[in-house]
């Protein structure tokens, strides 16, 4: 009896390491599960239609910015106000004021009365901002301030903390897994670093599994991503890294390398996109095989938790939305649907969200 009793301690054992090893992780921790007690579904009308080439929308004040890079002028400034279209911005190139492809805008600030626009480019060796005031106003692109990061490779994200230091989410192509660090621009050093991800995966041609929607809360120091490939959303606390956590709705979730071993159409995604709105996050949740994402018409699910990993309500649309963003000045979720239209929803409808 106690030869059985021990031979069953020693299995649960067993299984619960290989289990832990299979297990998501984030900065070590298996991820929280939480869960939804409310869910709201979201009436929309349509902002805009007829829209071409655009694949992305981000919201700042009172503008829409349009990722367009199929097109000649690889983004598009629309007035939120208006709903009139202000300029085409950044000629398709390889001049001084040109881009190549449409960089993801990291993020949007006012500065002495001008709005900038951060973005990360290799090519550029760094962060630079686009100063949307003087390039409306001059009628040329206008970039400024680059931040020299040509020390640190294989960077995916860069914010700017302060004038001295950035905060780096960088993908480790040796290793496959995901390093954020803090960079002191004047010493040219890294002096704070954290393996935030440990992947097990061996090919490095799954890196591709580690890249996230990630925004950055320069205010709180969180930088938050959802994945796509994997059932949770991990919240860095740049202040206390101990405090860091990730979050999961699933109960059982299965490993990135599990995950990986699935044919492309088969793999789930879950986390396409997140953004931020009345200081919280909002995930746009897909949890369907990415044919099924692909070719489907499943209306959006989107979640809604604070920067603490506690769960606020989910929200449902009527429609497919790839991608949207938040108006935090008037309350209003954008979506962008696949027939390239901009739904607005009014988020003073949902009690917990109202402003």
């Amino acid at each position: 009896m106690r030869l059985r009793i021990l031979i069953l301690i020693l299995f649960v054992i067993t299984f619960s390491k290989c289990n832990y090893k299979n297990t998501p992780s984030f900065m070590g921790k298996i991820p929280n599960e939480i869960k939804f007690i409310s869910t709201y579904n979201l009436e929309g009308e349509k902002f805009l239609d007829e829209l071409i080439g655009v694949d992305n929308l981000h919201v700042f004040d009172s503008i829409m910015f349009l990722s367009t890079p199929s097109k000649d002028s690889i983004f598009q400034i629309i007035s939120i106000n208006s709903r009139k279209k202000i300029t085409n911005l950044v000629k398709k190139g390889d001049g001084p004021n040109e881009l190549n492809q449409a960089l993801k805008p990291l993020s949007f600030a006012k500065k002495n009365n001008e709005l900038l626009i951060s973005f990360y480019s290799k090519a550029r060796l760094g962060i630079f901002y686009l100063n949307l005031s003087k390039t409306i106003n001059h009628k040329s692109t206008i970039f400024q301030d680059t931040i020299n990061l040509e020390k640190v490779s294989e960077i995916y994200r860069a914010h700017q903390i302060t004038d001295s230091e950035v905060f780096i989410d960088n993908l480790d192509f040796m290793n496959i897994n995901q390093i954020y660090s803090i960079y002191n621009v004047e010493k040219n050093e890294i002096i704070h670093s954290d393996t935030a991800i440990i992947s097990n995966l061996q090919s490095q041609g799954d890196i591709y599994m580690m890249a996230t929607c990630t925004i950055f809360n320069k205010e709180l120091k969180k930088y938050a991503s959802g994945m796509i490939f994997q059932d949770q959303v991990n919240i860095y606390d740049l202040n206390s890294p101990k405090k860091s956590l990730a979050i999961s709705s699933n109960k059982n979730i299965s490993s990135l390398v599990e995950n990986s071993q699935t044919i492309m159409p088969l793999k789930k995604e879950y986390y396409v996109d997140i953004r931020e709105g009345q200081s919280k996050i909002f995930a746009l949740y897909a949890n369907q095989t990415r044919k099924d994402w692909a070719t489907g018409d499943k209306p959006a699910e989107i979640h809604v938790i604070d920067w603490d990993g506690k769960p606020i309500c989910k929200l449902t649309t009527k429609e497919k939305l790839l991608h949207f963003d938040i108006d935090k000045e008037n309350n209003q979720l954008y979506g962008l649907t696949e027939k390239q239209e901009v739904i607005k929803y009014d988020l003073d409808q949902i009690p917990e969200l109202a402003n």
